[in-house]
């Protein structure tokens, strides 16, 4: 199961993840990259492996961009707020007229959205995902 602190840390850093995604380039330079299909996973060229590499962790990200565009508009907010503007719960209550107990349950809401988008990709992309990140942050 995917914790809460993993879906914060991805909807806090998305942009972050979008452009590092983008950054990633092969050792040597290619206008075109085109992968074939191959039956077998094992593939020579380094720009092969980066654009495998690339794709994986663009799925991941445009998972979570997704479960993004499917909040509710009051969800999409709250997200903004929260992940974005980095708004404390009590900043968010001010501003919307909520309850504690209402923004509190609408993150969640986010947060659960967020989880079953990742959590129906492949497992080998998050692994690969998380292996990424961990060694570049």
């Amino acid at each position: 199961m995917i914790s809460n602190k993993m879906v914060d840390w991805i909807l806090y850093n998305l942009p972050l993840l979008k452009t590092l995604i983008d950054d990633i380039e092969p050792s040597m330079s290619a206008s075109v990259v085109l992968v074939p299909v191959q039956k077998n996973s094992h593939y020579d060229s380094a720009v092969e492996k980066i654009a495998i590499k690339k794709a994986t962790l663009s799925f991941v990200v445009d998972a979570v961009k997704e479960g993004i565009r499917t909040l509710h508009p009051e969800q999409r907010k709250i997200y903004r707020m929260k992940y974005r503007a980095g708004m404390s719960y009590k900043q968010i209550e001010c501003r919307l007229y909520m309850s504690n107990k209402t923004v509190e349950r609408r993150v969640k809401e986010i947060r659960n959205e967020i989880r079953g988008r990742l959590e129906a990709l492949p497992p080998s992309y998050l692994k690969e995902f998380t292996h990424f990140f961990d060694q570049v942050l």
